[in-house]
């Protein structure tokens, strides 16, 4: 049973840290179309209005991109909670990762390398 409860974090840590890198990549892209989007809009001369609500609603998408990584760092402060009902002490890896509130509580660190 240890076994796949382990396996189940094997799987899932490099598909959670996967999510977390595209809302990134998510947010910059939305933020690089709206810079840009301006940039040429003053270059070409064009009226203030142009492209407004286009502009407004990728801005309220980048908003939303950005919550959405507010979310997954609140989700990553839950992984102790969640090895612990699994009956896992403590899990870890051999990269930075921000602090994790309450890990320090937890006695064990079970080596992780995630492999691409």
């Amino acid at each position: 049973m240890r076994k796949e409860r382990l396996d189940a974090v094997y799987t899932v840590t490099p598909l959670f840290r996967q999510a977390e890198q595209s809302s990134d990549t998510a947010a910059a892209d939305a933020a690089a179309c709206i810079a840009e989007m301006l940039r040429i809009r003053a270059a070409n001369n064009l009226p203030i209005g142009t492209g407004g609500e286009m502009i407004r609603m990728l801005t309220e998408a980048l908003s939303a991109q950005v919550k959405a990584r507010e979310l997954f760092i609140e989700a990553h402060r839950l992984t102790p909670q969640v090895l612990g009902s699994l009956g896992l002490r403590a899990f870890g890896d051999e990269n930075p990762c921000p602090p994790t509130e309450g890990s320090a509580d937890l006695p064990i660190k079970v080596p992780l390398k995630v492999v691409a």
